[in-house]
């Protein structure tokens, strides 16, 4: 793509390194004119616009060759700094210009997606322009469980004390799902979902099996007239309880109990006393509507 505005690069551009973390690069411009600058950072970043009612997404100047390398800086300043031309009349009035100089933009670009953009294992559709990154945290926590639900595996399998509460240390899976460049976040689905387990599958789990947590939102590229972006970081957790068969596991709404007959399974759904139809602990929702504009 030609670059626009009259932009040239400058010598010594572009910069790339690369690490375990991923791949970074710099690329250093002149853009003719001091006052084409915002107009240029635009066009690097990317934006949304609204073209007869329709959110139109206008795609970033990616690196050439190198479509996952987005702009995520930019540092904009004047080629000849000694030459301010009349601008600054105060300090909210006016700021140094340079027309005759122009400016020097510097675009640094990082790593934000897979090479090939390639969608997680059953994860929700998001617009375009926008996508999805995934961290995860498996771990292992204690979880109490009353004594009365255990037996001693002696003859006549007596129940254990009251005073001797078995700490049984389980799986625990919790992860991070992060929307990126959001036009407008979905508050409503946000609030609406907080606590809420999946209603179907969900990257790879089954139905119930996830927790919503909540979500982290922040804004970026702020200086846009359009508004910018958002950042959306969900946080959830994936119940790891599992039947006798270690294989099939139960959702949020399983609990453990004693069995009282042999093979019957310890992990058991509960119900609010007298509820039809049942009324459990956590309801479920659709999490897709987390990754819908609002």
């Amino acid at each position: 793509m030609a670059l626009p505005f009259g932009v040239e690069e400058l010598e010594g551009s572009p910069l790339i390194s690369i690490n375990e973390d991923g791949t970074r690069a710099t690329r250093m411009f002149r853009l003719p004119g001091w006052d084409l600058w915002p107009a240029f950072a635009r066009e690097l970043i990317g934006r949304f616009v609204l073209v007869g009612g329709n959110c139109t997404f206008v795609r970033p100047l990616a690196f050439p060759g190198h479509d996952n390398l987005i702009v995520h800086a930019l540092d904009i300043a004047p080629l000849d700094p000694a030459r301010p031309v009349g601008g600054f009349v105060g300090l909210e009035a006016g700021a140094n210009r340079y027309p005759s100089a122009g400016a020097k933009v510097t675009a640094q670009y990082r790593t934000l997606f897979d090479i090939n953009n390639l969608p997680l294992p059953d994860s929700p559709g998001v617009p375009e322009g926008t996508f999805l990154t995934f961290r995860a945290d498996l771990g292992a926590e204690s979880e109490r469980v009353p004594g009365r639900n255990w037996v001693w595996d002696i003859a006549g399998e007596p129940t254990l004390p009251d005073d001797l509460n078995p700490h049984v240390l389980r799986p625990s899976g919790a992860y991070t799902l992060t929307w990126h460049r959001v036009l407008c976040p979905p508050w409503d689905a946000i609030r609406s979902l907080r606590g809420k387990i999946n209603a179907s599958s969900f990257l790879n789990a089954p139905a119930e099996t996830v927790l919503f947590l909540g979500a982290k939102v922040t804004r970026q590229f702020q200086f846009l007239e359009e508004g910018g972006f958002w950042e959306i970081s969900y946080s959830f957790a994936e119940s790891t309880k599992k039947l006798r068969d270690r294989t099939t596991p139960v959702g949020w709404n399983h609990f453990f109990r004693r069995a009282t007959a042999p093979g019957e399974e310890n992990w058991t759904l509960i119900k609010a006393a007298n509820s039809a139809p049942p009324e459990r602990p956590y309801q479920a929702g659709d999490f897709d509507l987390l990754f819908q504009f609002g």
